[in-house]
């Protein structure tokens, strides 16, 4: 049951993080993820444990924990590894992809459309990480799966993030057509030019200061 709890306390952080809710500087405290998840302090704090050895958070005396402060090249160091991660899960998951899959994908594409019509991008974040499960659950490689997961959850955020609303939706926007461009290809059934866009076109940094 603990590390069902654990699981799930790491999950939640991870997801306030990447929404934005859980900011640079602020103090995370093991009662505040008991209070927000409604469990003991034993899950709680090995959900934090396991964020600090991930790099995700440090440990402040007397206070709590906060986001890493991790560099730009930390950052990008992270991107090329799940790029490179992501294509291959393309790649394996290309001859395996269902008419179902696409359909589930073009779903996740018009609701990311609404989000970002009403500018919610705690919700953008959520589909978009739901249309790229799609095919990495396709792929089938439970040690891909692992990794990608790994990788995500050393860096603060993997999507972009501004202050501006209005260039941080423009850029989800960009992001949502190449989802578009990504089905096209796994409509054509080419697994190497699915595989070259994810990791050359969709993951390569656009803009240095929205990571």
């Amino acid at each position: 049951m603990d590390s069902s709890l654990r699981k799930l306390a790491t999950k939640m952080i991870l997801e306030k993080i990447q929404h934005g809710d859980f900011a640079a500087g602020d103090v995370i405290s093991e009662s505040e993820i008991c209070k927000i998840l409604n469990i003991s302090r034993t899950p709680a704090r090995e959900a934090l444990i396991e964020l600090v050895a991930n790099g995700v958070l440090e440990k402040v005396p007397r206070k709590g924990y906060q986001i890493t402060n991790a560099s730009q090249k930390q950052k990008i160091d992270a991107y090329i590894v799940l790029a490179s991660l992501d294509a291959l899960a393309g790649r394996l998951a290309c001859p395996m992809m269902t008419d179902q899959d696409i359909l589930h994908m073009q779903e996740l594409i018009d609701l990311i459309d609404v989000a970002i019509k009403y500018k919610n991008y705690a919700s953008y974040c959520e589909l978009q990480e739901k249309f790229h499960q799609v095919y990495i659950k396709r792929a089938d490689n439970q040690v891909l799966s692992r990794m990608l997961d790994e990788i995500k959850s050393s860096v603060i955020r993997y999507t972009y993030f501004s202050e501006d609303i209005d260039t941080q939706f423009e850029t989800c926007k960009l992001m949502n057509d190449e989802h578009k461009k990504i089905i096209e290809l796994f409509q054509s059934g080419d697994a190497d030019a699915v595989g070259h866009y994810l990791e050359h076109t969709h993951w390569v940094t656009k803009d240095y200061k929205l990571i």
